[in-house]
């Protein structure tokens, strides 16, 4: 493929992910998901919990706390479209930013599994594996987004378009993934098991969690953080601003909006009960 050709099918692939998976309009979907993920596991972190050592839990309630009041404010200002896309670049930086809080968000999620554990009867939370966690996230999560950024500039010199040279580079990707998968399956989930007959299934399944997480989310705010700066020297990246809705499909998508607060509610109300019935298990 000649540099013509490269230089166009990158520009091809920015421009569909703008309009796609990076546009804009996506902005307050992300807030979303992050206020929703933060707001029911803090509440979960907070919950008066007979397990020992519960208080090791609320070591990430403040950098919660700050992701949730700023995911906030980024749904707060998403309401004014027009400031959304007459400063593009800005705010696909936040969006950006915002894709690096979901990955932190997702990668939160098996904290509690990992770092509860049962022996002898007694049921804590262990402050020594909360470190190893923080330690092997933080690294797994920085591997990750290296390799991912090496990707994206493989991809850049080959172009996005080159269905071949992709396909070929995805081939290998798959088939390097699977082996290390079923390797990390065998060495973090059965052996321990095997071995302890089953003690550490729940702290298995949450470093696997934690390994899936933190090696495939990482994808988001890589590709996103280029657009920003794709945008912030060309135009041609930047997304027409939507038309204004007509009555009828602003009435339906305030009724689906409404389904899905709805929907939210609902389960972070289920959660509530489930943490509440979990602590007093516990």
């Amino acid at each position: 493929m000649g540099q013509k050709s490269v230089e166009d099918a990158n520009r091809t692939y920015f421009q569909a992910l703008a309009t796609s998976r990076a546009s804009l309009g996506q902005l307050p979907t992300l807030a979303i998901l992050i206020l929703a993920l933060l707001g029911a596991l803090s509440y979960f972190f907070n919950a008066p919990s007979a397990a020992q050592g519960h208080q090791v839990l609320w070591l990430v309630r403040d950098v919660n706390m700050i992701l949730i009041g700023m995911s906030a404010v980024v749904l707060l200002i998403s309401v004014f479209r027009r400031l959304l896309y007459r400063f593009q670049a800005m705010f696909s930086t936040v969006m950006a930013v915002a894709a690096l809080g979901l990955v932190y968000s997702v990668c939160l999620l098996p904290l509690p599994l990992v770092t509860f554990v049962e022996t002898q009867g007694e049921r804590e939370y262990r402050s020594d594996i909360f470190v190893i966690f923080v330690i092997a996230a933080s690294a797994i999560l920085v591997g990750a987004i290296v390799v991912h950024a090496l990707m994206l500039r493989h991809r850049l010199r080959v172009g996005h378009s080159e269905e071949r040279t992709i396909g070929n580079f995805v081939a290998v990707s798959r088939s390097n993934r699977s082996k290390i998968v079923w390797i990390t399956f065998g060495l973090v989930a059965v052996v321990p098991n095997v071995l302890t007959s089953g003690q550490y299934l729940a702290n298995s399944l949450g470093a696997i969690g934690l390994i899936f997480f933190a090696c495939v989310t990482p994808s988001l705010p890589v590709e996103f953080a280029y657009l920003a700066y794709l945008k912030s020297k060309d135009r041609a990246y930047w997304e027409a601003r939507p038309p204004r809705l007509p009555k009828d499909e602003r009435r339906r998508l305030a009724r689906k909006t409404a389904m899905w607060v709805f929907g939210i509610a609902v389960a972070l109300a289920l959660f509530w009960v489930f943490a509440k019935n979990f602590s007093a298990g516990v």
